[in-house]
C-alpha cells in the first residue's frame, strides 16, 4: 500500500505530482492511501522539513496527462469540497480516463462522475456565496476583518479573487484557515479551530507547503449574468470576466460603484492605470476632475451610481509606463452584458454617457460628442440619456484657456443633470 502526504486540504500540487506519477505507473486506486499533514505542523516550521511534504516520485517522469477540460475544471473544485474521500476518486476517474478511456461528458451516470459533479456543485455554490459576501463586506470597510464559516476549503482557492475585488488591506478569519492581505502580500495562518495555542506565524502564499493551491476561476455566462438579482453578486461574477482578452494583461477587473438605488448613472470608457491598481472607478487624474465637477455641481459623488463600458484597463507599456489605449469594439461589445445588468438593477432615471466609447455602446451607433452633447433625450428603456464628454478630455487639451472654457460646458451639463434630478424628484407623488 502507497501513502502519499498531503500538505494541507488543498495541496493540488503535491496531489497532482503523486497522480501523474502513478498513474503512467499504473498504481491502481485501491493501492493508494491519501494522508493530510496535521494542520499544526504547518505552522512549526522548526519541526517540519517542508521538503519532506513534498516527497512525492519526480513529476518529469512518463510525460504529460492529456485530460478533458471538464474533468480538469471540476477536478480543481471538488478539491476543495469537506469530504475525505475527495483525493481518492479524483486520482480513480483520473485513472479510469488514462486507463479505460471513460467519457467524462458521456458517462453522465456513473457514480464516479456524479460524484465529482456533485462535489464541483457544492463547492461552486459555496464560492458565490463567499464572494458575493466578502463583496458585500469589504464595500465600504476596506480595510476591516471578516469572520467566515465555509461550509468547505474554499479559502485559499479565492484569494486571487480577494486581491481582484478589494486592494487594500483586509483579512479574514475562518475555523480552518486564516488569509491576511497587507497591501503587498498575502499570507494564510491557523484558524479559529487552531485553539488558544496556535503560533501567531503566517505562511507566505508561494512559500513553502502553501505552493500549488487551487485557483478558482468561474467564468460567468450571459445567462448568469442576466438572472443575477444583486450588485454585490454582479461585481463578484465580473471579477472572472474571459469574453475579451483583456482580462489577460489587467491587474483585475473594475467593477463600478455606487448604491442600487441612484437615480443617475455615470458612465466612462474604461479604468485607467491608477483604477487598474486600486480596483476602483475614476479614482486617478480623471476621477479627480469629475469629483470637482460633481462637487461644484452641488451633485452627491455616493448618490450617483458610476462605472465604465469597459470593466478592463487596456494599455500598451512605454518603458515602464502603461500606456491607455482606446478599448476596441470587441471589448466595448463583450462588456455590454455587465452595463445592460447594471442599468437592469439599478434602474436610473438619467444615464450620462461621458465619452465617445461610452456613447456608442449604450445606443449602439456612431454618435459624435460635438453633435449630441448637452441634451437630455429618452432612451428605449424608459429612462433618459445626456451625452458629454470624458473629464479625460479636459486633461488633454492644450492650454489652460481650453481647459477652463471646457470645464465650464462640462460643469454645465452636470448641473443640468442636477435639475434633471430634482424636477423628477417633484413629480414624484409624496408617500404618507
Amino acid at each position: 500500500m502507497t501513502q502519499i502526504l498531503l500538505a494541507h486540504q488543498v495541496d493540488l500540487a503535491t496531489w497532482r505530482r503523486a497522480t501523474r506519477h502513478h498513474v503512467f505507473a499504473g498504481t491502481r486506486p485501491e493501492d493508494i492511501t491519501w494522508l493530510v499533514q496535521p494542520s499544526e505542523a504547518l505552522f512549526h516550521p522548526s519541526s517540519t522539513d517542508p521538503q519532506t511534504l513534498f516527497s512525492t516520485p519526480d513529476e518529469g517522469k512518463g510525460g504529460l496527462l492529456r485530460l478533458p477540460r471538464r474533468l480538469v475544471e471540476r477536478l480543481v473544485l471538488a478539491i476543495q469540497a469537506h469530504e475525505s474521500e475527495r483525493f481518492s476518486l479524483l486520482y480513480r476517474l483520473v485513472f479510469r480516463v488514462v486507463h479505460e478511456q471513460l467519457d467524462i461528458r458521456a458517462a453522465v451516470g456513473d457514480p464516479d462522475v456524479k460524484q465529482l459533479d456533485a462535489l464541483a456543485e457544492v463547492v461552486t455554490e459555496e464560492t458565490h456565496r463567499f464572494r458575493a459576501d466578502f463583496a458585500a463586506t469589504f464595500r465600504h470597510d476596506r480595510r476591516g476583518a471578516w469572520e467566515y464559516e465555509p461550509a468547505h476549503y474554499i479559502i485559499e482557492a479565492n484569494a486571487a479573487y480577494c486581491l481582484e475585488r478589494v486592494a487594500e488591506p483586509w483579512a479574514v478569519q475562518a475555523g480552518y484557515r486564516r488569509m491576511q492581505w497587507d497591501g503587498h502580500i498575502i499570507q494564510f495562518g491557523p484558524g479559529s479551530e487552531e485553539g488558544q495555542n496556535a503560533p501567531l506565524s503566517w505562511q507566505r502564499d508561494g512559500a513553502g507547503v502553501w505552493q500549488g493551491y487551487p485557483k478558482t476561476v468561474l467564468p460567468p455566462t450571459a445567462d448568469e449574468v442576466a438572472k443575477t438579482r444583486t450588485l454585490d453578486q454582479l461585481g463578484s461574477e465580473a471579477m472572472d470576466c474571459r469574453a475579451c482578452a483583456l482580462w489577460e494583461p489587467a491587474t483585475r477587473t473594475v467593477f463600478g460603484e455606487g448604491p442600487v438605488t441612484a437615480r443617475v448613472m455615470l458612465v466612462g470608457e474604461q479604468p485607467g492605470d491608477q483604477e487598474d491598481l486600486a480596483g476602483h472607478p475614476f479614482v486617478g487624474p480623471a476621477g479627480q476632475v469629475l469629483d470637482r465637477a460633481l462637487r461644484e455641481a452641488e451633485i452627491e459623488r455616493p448618490d450617483v451610481y458610476v462605472t465604465n463600458a469597459v470593466k478592463h484597463f487596456r494599455f500598451v507599456w512605454r518603458n515602464t509606463r502603461r500606456l491607455h489605449q482606446k478599448p476596441d469594439q470587441e471589448a466595448v461589445d463583450a462588456c455590454r452584458i455587465w452595463l445592460n445588468a447594471e442599468r437592469r438593477l439599478i434602474q436610473p432615471i438619467l444615464v450620462v454617457m461621458m465619452g465617445v466609447t461610452a456613447a456608442q455602446s449604450l445606443l449602439k451607433r456612431p454618435v459624435t460628442i460635438s453633435r449630441e452633447r448637452s441634451r437630455i433625450f429618452p432612451l428605449e428603456d424608459g429612462s433618459h440619456g445626456l451625452v458629454t464628454v470624458h473629464p479625460s478630455y479636459l486633461l488633454r487639451l492644450p492650454n489652460e484657456a481650453d481647459k477652463q472654457r471646457e470645464y465650464q460646458r462640462f460643469l454645465e451639463d452636470l448641473r443640468q443633470v442636477k435639475r434633471f434630478m430634482e424636477e423628477s424628484q417633484s413629480t414624484q407623488p409624496s408617500v404618507l
